[in-house]
């Protein structure tokens, strides 16, 4: 494990986070709850059918290199100038992050911007949206939970009130629910059966 990882697993576990982790015979970790790999591949596979290196794909301008091998401040710097460029999202890797979000993520877990933008860094920053919706609370409710994740992913729908099924982010005209309320609420229903 990297020593950064380590570092900010126990900053996010201080916070109430926890993650998942299977080794390479398929068994969980003990000091971990959740499933989310299933989650992550359902949101990512929607999000960036192209991967971690995947970009909005209404950019004026691709990245300077792979994004996988950018760092976050070069990211940020990317993300900054097809912003410039008056492009309507600076969505960038497997989970979509738009620049904002990526900053504040960076700012509020203290990482530095010279740490590689790669795919374990990207499904880390893709956890602690995840935490932040209370993904790692098995106590939280498959609904709520999915209308949370709803207003971090465009391309998740509402799994309730009259809008259910569309992303929350419809009335914008470019973003759209990618997969049905009853994909999202299977995969968050099972994340703690084992």
């Amino acid at each position: 494990m990297r020593p950064w990882v380590a570092a900010l697993t126990l900053s996010l576990t201080l916070c109430g986070w926890s993650g998942t982790a299977r080794s390479d015979t398929g068994e969980v970790d003990a000091g971990f709850g959740a499933n989310d790999v299933d989650f992550l591949n359902l949101m990512g596979n929607v999000e960036a059918p192209d991967g971690f290196g995947d970009v909005f794909n209404g950019v004026p301008l691709l990245p300077p290199e792979r994004l996988e091998e950018m760092t976050i401040g070069e990211v940020l710097s990317y993300q900054r100038q097809v912003r410039a460029m008056g492009t309507i999202s600076s969505a960038v890797g497997r989970y979509q992050f738009i620049h904002d979000t990526l900053r504040r993520l960076v700012d509020e877990l203290g990482l530095t911007p010279d740490l590689v933008f790669d795919d374990e860094v990207q499904t880390f920053l893709a956890r602690a949206l995840m935490s932040e919706c209370g993904f790692y609370d098995p106590d939280r409710d498959s609904r709520l939970l999915a209308d949370c994740l709803a207003g971090v992913w465009a391309s998740l729908p509402l799994v309730t009130g009259l809008h259910r099924g569309e992303s929350a982010y419809a009335e914008d005209g470019v973003n759209s629910a990618l997969v049905s309320p009853e994909e999202v609420l299977a995969v968050l229903d099972a994340r703690y059966l084992w």
